[in-house]
């Protein structure tokens, strides 16, 4: 389990769960969460392989390939299903799932007695495969190609020339630029392309903890500092008192951003 192979690395470098939390930004629950399987218990599962992938990345481990081992493991394998489609003379259609011939004039043929058989995965691709099959090789196979030739006049009318008058030139008027508005503290707006879970602290209060989803925009007003921990910092744009930062991370990325006035 992914959990044991990052626990035991982290014993074995003499960590502590608190030294993986300072060190990576990542909630101590989230890694106990990680060590123990209970996968659950955490906020999704584009941020468990975020999580996972920072936390292997900080014990010099390599990430990309943890994340492929916790997706495997999350994820079972399908066995696969082979299917063939034949068709005699007779115009009888007949098909090979995983070895076992089927036929749509086989006598006693039902799809309840092949869910039972072969499960429901199999029998739903059959039922796919049997409309599909009758209706192409039952269609007729000849098709009328109609070619329409398009033909466009066009009408050239000769440009009639008159004698310009030069109009003096006109004194341009140009206005002051109005001074830039002056921002009072600190006022962050962010836009969410994707679920983020994120804790925002403003002037050192904790005053938002949990999951934005996409399409989202929030905004805080600090006097002196607003400070962001960020679960999927590729989900986020920026933009503060009018400056924009855009994105801060790729996706699946865990860090900290203060803005201050």
């Amino acid at each position: 389990m992914i959990g044991d192979i990052l626990r035991k690395e982290r014993e074995k470098q003499r960590m502590t769960v608190d030294d993986i939390e300072n060190g990576t930004s990542i909630r101590a629950s989230y890694i106990e969460a990680i060590e123990s399987g209970q996968y659950d218990k955490m906020p999704g599962r584009v941020y468990a392989k975020g999580f996972i992938k920072n936390y292997a990345n900080f014990l010099k481990l390599n990430g990309d390939e943890i994340v492929k081992q916790f997706v495997a493991e999350v994820s079972p394998a399908v066995e696969p299903v082979e299917i063939e489609v034949n068709k005699d003379e007779s115009k009888k259609t007949s098909f090979s799932i995983s070895g076992k011939r089927i036929s749509t004039d086989d006598e006693g043929f039902s799809i309840g007695n092949y869910l039972s058989a072969n499960g429901i995965l199999a029998a739903i691709i059959a039922v796919v495969v049997i409309v599909g099959g009758i209706f192409y090789y039952t269609k007729d196979s000849s098709t009328d190609i109609v070619k329409t030739d398009v033909k466009t006049t066009q009408e050239t009318k000769p440009a009639t020339q008159q004698a310009a008058t030069p109009t003096p030139a006109q004194p341009q008027q140009v206005a002051a630029a109005a001074p830039a508005p002056q921002v009072d503290g600190v006022n962050v707006q962010a836009t969410f392309s994707d679920d983020c879970w994120m804790l925002v602290t403003v002037d050192g209060a904790v005053v938002y903890e949990g999951v934005i989803n996409a399409g989202q925009v929030m905004d805080w007003k600090g006097n002196d500092n607003v400070n962001f921990r960020i679960g999927n910092a590729g989900a986020v744009d920026f933009v503060m008192n009018g400056q924009n930062f855009g994105k801060l991370g790729e996706d699946g990325d865990v860090l900290d951003k203060t803005f201050t006035k």
